[in-house]
Formats: C-alpha cells, sequence, structure tokens
C-alpha cells in the first residue's frame, strides 16, 4: 500500500526529531499572509490554523543553525502543542507554489544541542516542499473525489459508470434501484446483464436492438434512445468517458414520463377545442396541408372537404341557455367522430361550425359518408335531463382530385366552395348535403 503524502510528512517529521534530538517538529504550509495550516508534526498533540505574521519567523534569513525562542512571538497554538515554551528553534523554510512562506519548525525545550546534522536540515528542503505538493494534490483529489461523490447521488438520474478497463463499474443509488441492485462498486459484465435485462422488458425493445446493435463495433459511440418500460419512460443516454486504463463508458438513465406527459398535454391543449376536445381549426389547417402534400407527392385521388353547421344554433341559445348550447355543440362533434372513418380529419371550425377533410380512393362512396353524418345529428334530439332538443345540420361539400400540378391554395379553394355548398343546403331549408359543383 502507497502511503498518503501527509504520513510522509509525520514519518518525517519523527525522524528529523530523532536526529536532532528535538522536543517538536512541525510542518506547516504558510501561504503569503503568513496564515499557517499544519501539515505534519512529530507528536500526536494536534494543533491548528495560527497566524505567523508577526511571530518573526518570516521576517528573518535563516542559517543552519537553532537561535534562542524568545527573540520570537509564537502563537499560542504551536506553545500549547510543546505544552511548554521553546527555548531554541530553527525554521527552514520550504516554499512551495500555493504556500510559498511554508517551513520545518523545529522546537528544543532547552538549548539545542550542538549536532553537525542540523545543519544539514536545508538539504531536505525540496524533499519536504514536494511532500507539501503532493499533500496539497492529494487533499484537492480527496476534495473532488468527495464532491464527485455528493454529485453522483444528487443527480435525478441513474448512472452507470464502466471504468477504462472495462472490468470494473459504479453506480448510484438510483440506477441500484432500477437496476435491482445495490449502489457502489459492480463487475462491468454484471451490470451490462442487468441492462440487458431492463432492455428486454421494454415494450419498444426491438427498436432499441437495432439501435444499438448499429454501434456494437464502434467503441466511441453516443446515443439517447427512449427505453419505454410500461407507462414509464426513461431517456437512456450513454456517451465514452476517458478514465482510468483508456476509454470507459457513462450510461444515464432519466425518468421522463411526466415531462412527455406534460408535452402531450401542451400539445393536445394547442390543438385540440377546449369545449368538445376535437382538434381544433389550427390543427385542421396543419394537418389538411401536410395530407395534401403527402397526397400529391404519391398517387393522388381526390379529396373531399364537408363544412358542418348546426341549424338554428342562436336559438338554441335563446331558448335553452349557452350551457345547453354547448352541450349540444359536444353531442355534434361526438356523432360527426362516430359517423367518420377512423383516417378523417375533423375538426371545430369556429362557432357552431365543424369541417373535415376527406381523403378518398376510388371505391368510397363520399356522398353516402356525408348523408350518415347528418343522420347521426337528426335520427335522436340531445336530451338534457328532462329536456329534449331536436337537432339538425346543414352540410355542404366540395371534392378536387390531387395532382402534383395543383397550387398550393387548393385547400382555400375547396373550403370557399364547400362553404358555398352550406349556404345553399340553409338556403334549401336546413338538414340537408349539398355538393358544390366541380
Amino acid at each position: 500500500m502507497t502511503a498518503s503524502p501527509a504520513g510522509g510528512i509525520d514519518a518525517l517529521c519523527r525522524f528529523i526529531q530523532q536526529a536532532c534530538r528535538a522536543d517538536l517538529v512541525l510542518a506547516v504550509e504558510v501561504d503569503g499572509t503568513g496564515r499557517a495550516v499544519p501539515a505534519g508534526a512529530s507528536s500526536v498533540q494536534a494543533f491548528g490554523a495560527c497566524n505567523l505574521q508577526r511571530s518573526g519567523l518570516l521576517d528573518r534569513s535563516w542559517a543552519t543553525s537553532p537561535v534562542p525562542a524568545n527573540d520570537f512571538r509564537l502563537p499560542s497554538a504551536i506553545l500549547h502543542a510543546l505544552n511548554q515554551p521553546p527555548a531554541s528553534l530553527l525554521f527552514v523554510p520550504t516554499p512551495v507554489d500555493h504556500a510559498p512562506a511554508s517551513g520545518l519548525l523545529l522546537l528544543w525545550a532547552d538549548e539545542a544541542p550542538p549536532l553537525s546534522v542540523i545543519g544539514e536540515l536545508p538539504l531536505l528542503g525540496d524533499s519536504i516542499a514536494r511532500l507539501l505538493s503532493a499533500r496539497r494534490d492529494s487533499v484537492r483529489q480527496l476534495a473532488m473525489r468527495d464532491q464527485f461523490s455528493d454529485l453522483f447521488e444528487s443527480v435525478p438520474s441513474g448512472i452507470v459508470l464502466i471504468d477504462g478497463d472495462g472490468q470494473g463499474a459504479m453506480i448510484n443509488e438510483r440506477a441500484g434501484v432500477l437496476l435491482g441492485c445495490d449502489a457502489g462498486q459492480h463487475r462491468a459484465g454484471k451490470l451490462a446483464d442487468m441492462m440487458r435485462r431492463l432492455r428486454e422488458n421494454c415494450s419498444n425493445r426491438e427498436e432499441l436492438e437495432r439501435a444499438y446493435a448499429a454501434h456494437v463495433s464502434d467503441v466511441n459511440f453516443s446515443a439517447s434512445m427512449h427505453w419505454t418500460l410500461g407507462e414509464r419512460t426513461l431517456e437512456v443516454t450513454t456517451h465514452p468517458v476517458r478514465g482510468e486504463g483508456g476509454e470507459g463508458r457513462i450510461w444515464l438513465f432519466t425518468d421522463v414520463t411526466a415531462e412527455l406527459m406534460m408535452a402531450a398535454e401542451l400539445r393536445r391543449l394547442a390543438t385540440s377545442d377546449p369545449l368538445t376536445g376535437v382538434p381544433n381549426r389550427r390543427h385542421f389547417e396543419e394537418r389538411s396541408a401536410e395530407i395534401l402534400a403527402a397526397r400529391q407527392a404519391g398517387s393522388g385521388h381526390s379529396v373531399t372537404v364537408m363544412m358542418l353547421d348546426v341549424d338554428h344554433f342562436k336559438r338554441i341559445n335563446d331558448n335553452y341557455g349557452h350551457p345547453a348550447g354547448d352541450e349540444v355543440l359536444k353531442v355534434v362533434a361526438r356523432r360527426c367522430r362516430e359517423a367518420l372513418r377512423d383516417r378523417d380529419l375533423f375538426a371545430r371550425f369556429g362557432g357552431e361550425e365543424f369541417i373535415a377533410l376527406l381523403a378518398s380512393s376510388v371505391e368510397d362512396d363520399l356522398p353516402a359518408i356525408a348523408e350518415r353524418v347528418r343522420a347521426a345529428i337528426a335520427d335522436e334530439p340531445v336530451q338534457l335531463g328532462d329536456l329534449s332538443i331536436p337537432i339538425t345540420v346543414s352540410i355542404g361539400t366540395a371534392t378536387a382530385e390531387v395532382v402534383k400540378t395543383l397550387g398550393s391554395n387548393l385547400m382555400d379553394d375547396l373550403i370557399g366552395r364547400a362553404d358555398e355548398a352550406l349556404y345553399q343546403a340553409k338556403q334549401g331549408g336546413r338538414n340537408r348535403v349539398m355538393m358544390a359543383r366541380s
């Protein structure tokens, strides 16, 4: 086992104490302001930080011989460590970058003995300075390790950190809960098996297997994937990290279920009508543009716009109140959605008006679909408690063949023609379907 720098300094202090017959030997780190921090001692008697600025130790050009201690004002912390006032002392400067006034302080309770070895102490200055620098680096590494440990456990993600040699790995508590093992050190192969089993439990495991298989020979790959575990979604990010022994790897497991649900809810609120729950006009305009573009790029066929308006809706509001009118709109929206096909785009266009885009193929009977919608609404009144409200709708439709040469104003043209047909249905007595002329 390699000795720590602090242990090496203590051992050197004890050796110097015996060789020089000193009563106490202290190694101190002293910065430019005179603040001294104990770095090592020949005795287990501890002493705390103190200031040597006014002690006189730092103002002297030191030779190799001890001098009377009464020429100096030593801090009480040092006097307490010796348990009595010293008679002689010697300070051996050992400057280091972070503490330029550092040194080795030898204290004798009586007059220092005339030993030649004392005169050789400055030769140890470089060794002591190296030990002080190593101690500083060790303290920093320990602090960084503690900070890393705190960070490792405090981040809101499961972390799997694989060593550069590919043999060992470390995980935090969140990863341990996810993988079903304790936090701490593990064999990398064991954790790889655990992560593989977790991935096999995902509903999108085939997609994940294909994605990771593409990187099997690339040790430097980075990826971010969603792992779907029942109702939970984990964002799993991995990338290489440099560590001892070469390139290691980190895996981060972050539960993004709440974020994805919130994003989906925000999208729903942005694209849905708050009263009826069906898509709103904005969503219709965006999706219809995508549908037309796809059909223009594909096999074409026709599309039909169906405009629908609740007959005498103002009268319903006036006679039964606006809450009843709101319920009527909800019923109309639900019955339309049920009468239309799953592939049809349906939305509330504004007020009591709704719109649908019917993308058709040659075998579709679009007039029959529009009639089915009309009948679904008119065949049964809206029941509000004991109140029965008969409702009907007027429908106008317009159809166009989708070809590559059509411009971007196709949807505006279809809506305009369908709206004109709707007006004709109103003028013709309501509760009917009118088709715009081609």
